[in-house]
């Protein structure tokens, strides 16, 4: 591999990158990214502060309602979240925009040229730091005020937990990734709270003593003297209201996002050092916006909802706002899973909530088929009148389409790839 590789078009880059690394596999420790950094950034920030999120479900709106708030105060933001929709492209986003093909591009020259020692010796780097790399040298090129950077899995050896945080958050603790993580949300919370910093705010967003809040993540806190700020305790939110200890109060705006989140989010942005106004945090999050959770679209004269549900956490979330929200006519699901996934959890949560599942096989190594999906849906009391199996969540969303009339909403959830294959087709020119 050449140490002055260049290419004009991301598509390249990826293709390449993809070819180290054909199945994006894990492989988890700050090692390897430590080292091409220390090249690359020359240990000069990122970003004058950084707020870190981390936890299994409500990170991507978390990262939503931050950066939602940063751009209402007037603040230069940047955010790193994955995995993307459509656009690799969206992954690292300057102002609410993903970044440009040029900047990308050279960047990626950069970060391949970092890589090299002063023997001319490569350090391997799996997709995922690449990715974060890309981010960090970025941001750092930008001067920004604040970067908002989302923990892609786990939290203690994730990539991103290279940087220092200013502010962490970790949001709700459900099993998940038990593979690299644990196989108990004790542990899990123990490895998502390694963002934490002694002597630096962490907020903890799930509620004190519910059953998404191990104890482990307050322990770690308390351990390192971070500065630990609890939902529930350290601030709280009752009938919409948000209160801390200090007589701050501010009223939540009502969302489809998740109010947990919000709580947490307004304790971040009281702890970074710019000052910002209850205002503006009000404006902030009423105008946040997110793709692919609880995501509304019209499409021919159609109800779609597109959410990427995809562990029985979400999975419960959904259902409830499903059975919340009144409809008038058939409720259809279309599913599409990785096999990684616990899809016998996330369907017995949404068992009673459809009344027809179109089921479909989700490509690639880790894709699940649908004629699994379907002898799931039918253990949990489904009958065979009420599903159908497809090749792809494209031929499943047609058929629904098809099916559906004015007053059915048709729910297509399951994952990324699955909500992002059908961005792709509603988008399409």
């Amino acid at each position: 591999m050449s140490q002055t590789l260049s290419f004009n078009r991301v598509s390249d880059w990826l293709f390449w990158l993809e070819q180290q690394h054909p199945n994006h596999e894990i492989d988890m420790g700050l090692d390897r990214i430590s080292q091409v950094s220390k090249r690359l950034l020359k240990d000069a920030p990122i970003a004058k502060q950084v707020i870190t999120v981390a936890g299994t479900n409500g990170k991507g709106s978390t990262v939503a309602f931050l950066t939602s708030i940063l751009e209402q105060a007037g603040l230069s933001y940047a955010s790193l979240t994955s995995p993307h929709f459509i656009h690799f492209n969206e992954r690292i986003q300057f102002q609410g925009k993903p970044v440009n093909d040029a900047a990308l591009c050279a960047s990626f020259e950069r970060v391949n040229k970092a890589r090299y020692d002063s023997n001319g010796l490569a350090t391997q780097l799996t997709y995922f730091e690449f990715n974060a790399l890309l981010a960090f040298d970025l941001m750092q090129r930008a001067n920004i005020d604040v970067a908002v950077l989302e923990i892609g899995l786990g939290g203690r050896l994730d990539a991103v937990n290279l940087i220092d945080a200013d502010v962490a958050i970790v949001t709700s603790i459900a099993i998940d990734h038990v593979d690299w993580l644990g196989d108990n949300i004790d542990l899990i919370g123990r490895e998502k709270a390694g963002i934490f910093r002694a002597h630096k705010p962490a907020i903890v967003g799930a509620v004190a003593d519910a059953v998404d809040c191990p104890s482990s993540v307050v322990e770690y806190a308390q351990q390192i003297n971070a500065q630990c700020f609890q939902n529930g305790i350290d601030f709280k939110v009752e009938n919409n209201i948000w209160t801390n200890p200090q007589g701050l109060v501010i009223e939540l705006p009502q969302s489809n996002l998740p109010p947990m989140n919000m709580a947490a989010v307004v304790q971040a942005v009281n702890c970074i050092s710019f000052d910002i106004k209850p205002c503006d945090i009000i404006s902030g999050l009423d105008k946040a916006r997110l793709i692919g959770r609880f995501q509304r679209l019209q499409w021919q004269d159609k109800q779609v909802i597109l959410d990427v549900a995809h562990n029985p956490h979400a999975a419960k979330n959904l259902a409830a706002t499903l059975a919340f929200e009144a409809c008038e006519g058939k409720t259809i699901a279309v599913l599409a899973m990785l096999g990684d996934k616990d899809y016998k959890k996330v369907i017995e949560a949404l068992k009673d909530s459809f009344d027809v599942w179109m089921l479909a096989t989700s490509e690639g190594v880790r894709g699940l088929s649908g004629q699994v999906l379907a002898q799931q849906v039918a253990s949990n009391g489904v009958s065979a009148n009420q599903m159908a199996v497809f090749n792809t969540p494209r031929e499943a969303f047609v058929d629904a389409l098809k099916i559906a009339s004015v007053n059915d909403r048709i729910i297509v959830f399951g994952s990324f790839v699955t909500v992002g294959e059908i961005l792709t087709l509603t988008q399409a020119k």
